[in-house]
């Protein structure tokens, strides 16, 4: 099926996950075949959310086609655009219906206007672009707040935008500003001395795991840190790993590797929002998959999954990731791929950072100038959220 999908967090005003908004792109053959199968989307939409809400955007000629109810109406929040069902009294009327049958509905990027009395009442949620001028804001969250309306603050990019969304009253919020690091990356404090000692082994050609071993065993506090990582639900393993040592003869050396750069990671992020950390370790899965599938990357597939990793520093601004850049020890075919500078590396990374971000037309670029089918990349993305959902990440 010919679908692209990807999500997006939304989170409550306590900074807690709340629902996962679903960015799609699917051609008309592919929803009406998903339709008929029951998978909407070619996948198990529990599958993409986890244990969050899905929160899912559709055209009036969906909604008047019932396609919410494809969907568990408890998982589920249609979104609609009040300016679309203006004037479509039969896609007015099947929303009526829906919500009778007890879906939620949101509407999108509320401004008050002529006949939009009628599209509020049948909203739950309403959506307020934080990109729009503040008194477009004001004005929505009195007639939310009268109505009895809760409220999503899009596009909420900074800590201000975010303390001025729960000053007048938004529930919700989503944005940049909670998957980026919390602070100053440029007076980054430097990596445990362990930590960069077992990554400049394993960036050799033949890495000795018994080099690692003694590295990590002397540092206590990064030892327990990682077997946290370790023993969490992903691996499925029936008894507590204690040691490194016994974690590469359960797992090999290949998972002590991913762990060992999650914890890098962890260090330099600092932000007590896990969901910046997942979205990092989706990214860095989707990188290593997409190498697999390309020639002249597959034999050096992991150190395309550390650089995604790597993808925590997109949102922090060009100069705090050169100077986190020259801290980490990486290949210069890394940085180079993280700074975009054009050759395997650089698509590889803008592949997985576009799609993951629902830049649809730019991945497509890319993807075909690799000879990467975009069912194939779909379902490999489908394979890294569902994998990453699964890793206690704290």
């Amino acid at each position: 099926m010919d679908f692209l999908l990807t999500r997006q967090p939304i989170f409550n005003s306590s900074g807690e996950l709340f629902a996962y908004e679903i960015k799609y792109k699917q051609s008309e053959k592919s929803a009406e075949e998903s339709e008929k199968s029951g998978e909407y989307f070619g996948v198990d939409l529990r599958k993409v959310i986890g244990e969050a809400k899905a929160y899912v955007k559709f055209s009036a000629e969906s909604i008047k086609r019932g396609i919410p109810q494809i969907f568990p109406r408890e998982r589920l929040i249609s979104v609609f655009s009040g300016r679309e069902l203006l004037g479509d009294k039969e896609a007015v009327e099947c929303l009526r219906k829906l919500k009778r049958k007890g879906f939620l509905f949101a509407v999108d990027d509320f401004k008050r206007g002529r006949g939009l009395d009628e599209i509020l009442e049948l909203s739950d949620i309403v959506e307020l672009d934080f990109s729009n001028p503040q008194t477009v804001q004001e004005e929505a969250s009195y007639i939310c707040g009268f109505t009895n309306k809760r409220i999503v603050a899009k596009n909420v990019n900074s800590r201000e935008n975010f303390d001025y969304a729960k000053k007048i009253g938004c529930a919700f919020a989503e944005g940049d500003f909670f998957l980026k690091p919390q602070r100053d990356l440029r007076n980054i404090q430097p990596l445990p001395i362990s930590i960069v000692k077992a990554m400049k082994i394993m960036m050799k050609p033949e890495p000795s795991v018994d080099e690692i071993v003694e590295v990590l065993s002397h540092d206590t506090a990064v030892c327990q840190k990682i077997l946290r990582l370790i023993n969490s639900a992903y691996f499925g393993v029936t008894s507590k790993i204690s040691s490194i040592g016994q974690a590469i003869i359960v797992l090999g050396f290949n998972y002590l590797r991913e762990w060992i750069y999650m914890l890098a990671m962890q260090h330099i992020a600092q932000n007590e929002n896990s969901e910046l950390m997942r979205i990092s370790l989706v990214t860095a899965k989707f990188c290593k998959k997409l190498a697999e599938e390309i020639p002249e990357a597959k034999t050096d597939a992991d150190a395309f999954y550390l650089m995604g990793l790597l993808s925590i520093l997109v949102l922090s601004g060009e100069r705090s990731m050169k100077a986190v850049l020259e801290e980490l020890p990486l290949t210069n075919e890394i940085k180079g791929g993280i700074l975009r500078k054009g050759g395997i590396y650089s698509d590889v990374f803008g592949m997985a950072v576009d799609y993951a971000k629902g830049e649809w037309e730019s991945f497509e670029q890319i993807a075909e100038k690799r000879g990467i089918l975009s069912e194939k990349a779909a379902k490999m993305f489908a394979e890294a959220l569902e994998e990453a959902d699964k890793t206690d990440l704290g």
